[in-house]
């Protein structure tokens, strides 16, 4: 799940530029000549191959005239990423989910912008066939997953669960394991896991490192 938020942060940045490149009919040159950036690490950023540096950004924001910020705010309407000191209120409304690069993997992000937050949950969409791959992962933390509809199975420490709509499970990050959907159907799953991979302050501090 890591790897999955990785890559949507990362495509996500990269749809952003490429939108306002085409929006200003600017070719991968013309761009890196305004930023003072390669035009090859550009083409990677657009297509999600590449994280970029802050420093990277930072040209690339002020070559379109914009703050970093746009890049990592969801919306794409944030001059700077919104922390949130103490409540973290999230509106029905204004949830706008956010898909990985094959669109198979659709995210909506419940709790993600706390400053210093310990958690983050999120809304999963996975389509059939969608699967972590037969590589398990482990990591620090916590993971807690809800099922809402269709069905998920889960490979935690060699033991396999199913989980159809109304079934949980909590289970140390730290036991390799691997998931995927199970059946024909669409999977809307909630997930929740302690500490963020990348949520809060975790993203900024990710692209200061420069992934």
């Amino acid at each position: 799940m890591k790897q999955i938020l990785i890559e949507q942060i990362v495509h996500s940045i990269g749809g952003k530029i490429r939108t306002l490149r085409t929006q200003e009919r600017l070719s991968l040159q013309q761009l890196a000549d305004r930023a003072g950036v390669s035009s090859t690490a550009i083409h990677k950023i657009e297509r999600g191959t590449m994280t970029p540096t802050i420093t990277v950004l930072m040209k690339i924001a002020d070559a379109f005239g914009r703050k970093v910020g746009y890049f990592v705010g969801e919306d794409g309407e944030l001059d700077d990423f919104d922390f949130q000191d103490h409540v973290e209120f999230v509106p029905a409304a204004n949830r706008k989910p956010i898909g990985d690069k094959p669109g198979r993997i659709k995210v909506e992000h419940l709790a993600l912008k706390l400053r210093d937050g310990k958690i983050h949950a999120a809304l999963y969409y996975f389509e059939p066939g969608t699967s972590s791959g037969d590589r398990p992962t482990s990591h620090l933390g916590e993971e807690f997953i809800f099922q809402i509809e269709g069905e998920m199975e889960g490979t935690i420490d060699g033991r396999t669960y199913n989980l159809r709509p109304g079934d949980s499970i909590h289970f140390f990050a730290r036991l390799p394991h691997t998931w995927r959907v199970a059946g024909r159907s669409r999977a809307l799953t909630l997930w929740v896991m302690t500490p963020p991979p990348f949520g809060s302050t975790e993203i900024w501090s990710n692209l200061t490192r420069g992934g």
